[in-house]
């Protein structure tokens, strides 16, 4: 009976320090969150989501406080994070200039970052030095960064932060945030997760989060400077000015940010739903036809009744692998494919490999087709459309990676309105990607593909091209490639999704 009490009165005293982890509710059954609120809407928002429920079955505490270990839990929960604890050994560098490095050796390898004095990261393991067998090497994490430093200029603390206890509730969400990158811990080996969050450390984190997710935060609305701009931590400027930016933070009626201000419930719920809307997908709405009725360039093609099963008997295909997988797929017998695995717009200007209709005796005496470049490709035969897809293969977050893609793709369409002058030419774009490819690849991720689709929309706009968007038709509500729909890469498609595109084809003429 008294291990029975003792388990009940530990079970009440978790279950209050945890109001993130009530029963699920409907913001409607929440008795202190009324319609009229201002926060309603984004109590509404969190709870569907399921980033933190209510502190009991009918109560949100919408004027609560927020702590750290709160929030990183909220974040951890948003974004999948493992519930369980893998594990950590929290790592201080001992020096300046360290080196964060690629292998287990300072030979040969690149330098990933350079570590100042006191950097914490954690510790995945210890292995042998490739060539040097006086050295050891620590496998770490930096700031979502994984990499390699020499063992003996990192103080290794095995039991991680000393202020977080591998049973808590948050524990496993605090090693997911500081390995991350998200969160900063408050000390040497300590993370104060039961310290009410500051206003700037929400905006760092969310800040880190959107870098963690490789997400791009684009401002929406003015810089403003609010009137205790100079108290600030250093560390967080940019931070809180991005959030002020893209309206997920608005600071008070007096002009004012309160940066080391707490957080109530109410206020958290209201950042994350702005934040969330700032990084999610917004399909483009656009008329695609003018007052008259003509077809406006740069839009996406108007659909209309199915073509016949011969509409692309004059059609060819230009593009990369996954044009080869429209091959493979459509079952086009009388289409042409022009097709190379990895190719991008430049590749295909010079590739030699296409096989042409003439052909040659080969030095054992077999008749073998001869193969050039594209333009001679084209030149063997009138098409009454084609159609290019290319992107992906060079596909970058800078503005020179989208500038030289739009040159190469002029250059293209330039050389395929030489050889075919009366076919009609469409650009497809690219198609989205796995929501894992887009967060663990630096550049094939939803908003660089979203930015390079720009590019083709400005193209077909510029050569009086016709533009059809793949993207939307097999994206999610997020703007990613769903997992049933890919393979591992997150990028190449399976079967049925080719077959949503050649049924777009066949609605999308003009």
């Amino acid at each position: 009976m008294k291990k029975l009490i003792s388990f009940v009165l530990i079970f009440c005293i978790m279950s209050l320090a945890c109001p993130l982890f009530s029963n699920a509710a409907s913001v409607s059954d929440f008795s202190d969150v009324m319609p009229n609120d201002w926060f309603y809407s984004a109590v509404n928002f969190v709870a569907q989501k399921g980033m933190f429920n209510g502190t009991s079955a009918s109560t949100f505490s919408p004027s609560g406080t927020m702590t750290r270990g709160m929030f990183v839990t909220v974040l951890g929960r948003y974004s999948g994070a493992p519930a369980v604890s893998e594990g950590c050994m929290l790592g201080v560098v001992k020096k300046s200039d360290v080196n964060l490095r690629s292998a287990p050796s300072a030979a040969n390898t690149s330098v990933l970052a350079c570590l100042q004095i006191n950097s914490q990261l954690e510790v995945l393991k210890t292995v042998p030095d490739l060539n040097n067998p006086a050295y050891t090497w620590h496998h770490v994490k930096y700031k979502g960064i994984i990499g390699y430093i020499r063992s003996d200029l990192v103080s290794v603390v095995d039991s991680g932060f000393s202020d977080v206890p591998a049973s808590s509730y948050y524990g496993s969400y605090v090693q997911w945030a500081f390995s991350n990158g998200i969160a900063s811990a408050t000390g040497t080996g300590t993370f104060s997760p039961e310290r009410n969050i500051t206003r700037e450390e929400i905006c760092s984190m969310l800040y880190n989060f959107a870098g963690y997710k490789n997400v791009q935060l684009k401002p929406s609305v003015p810089s403003v400077s609010f009137s205790d701009n100079a108290s600030i931590s250093s560390n967080y400027v940019t931070a809180v000015s991005m959030m002020q930016q893209t309206g997920v933070v608005t600071g008070y009626g007096d002009g004012s940010f309160k940066p080391k201000g707490s957080a109530t419930r109410a206020e958290v719920s209201a950042m994350l739903m702005r934040f969330i809307d700032a990084i999610g997908y917004k399909p483009v709405i656009e008329s695609s036809l003018d007052a008259s009725g003509n077809y406006i360039f740069g839009t996406e093609v108007p659909q209309k009744v199915s073509a016949g099963a011969d509409y692309f008997s004059d059609a060819c295909f230009i593009g990369h692998s996954l044009v080869n997988g429209m091959n493979s797929y459509f079952g086009l017998s009388n289409a042409d494919f022009f097709a190379v695995n990895g190719a991008s717009a430049k590749y295909m200007l010079t590739y030699d490999g296409f096989k042409l209709s003439t052909t040659h005796t080969d030095e054992s005496g077999n008749i073998v087709p001869d193969t050039g470049k594209l333009e001679t490709a084209l030149s063997q035969k009138n098409y009454g459309k084609v159609y290019i897809m290319l992107g992906v293969n060079e596909i970058g977050s800078q503005p020179h990676h989208r500038q030289a893609f739009s040159s190469n793709m002029s250059a293209l369409i330039d050389l395929v309105r030489k050889t075919q002058p009366n076919a009609k030419l469409y650009l497809i774009s690219l198609t989205p990607v796995s929501q894992d490819c887009s967060e663990s690849r630096k550049d094939v991720n939803r908003d660089n593909s979203i930015a390079f689709n720009s590019v083709i929309k400005q193209l077909c706009k510029d050569k009086k091209a016709y533009y059809l968007n793949v993207f939307d038709l097999l994206c999610d509500n997020d703007g990613f490639l769903p997992k049933s729909a890919c393979m591992s890469d997150g990028i190449h498609l399976l079967s049925p999704e080719y077959t949503k595109i050649k049924n777009y084809l066949f609605t999308h003429t003009i």
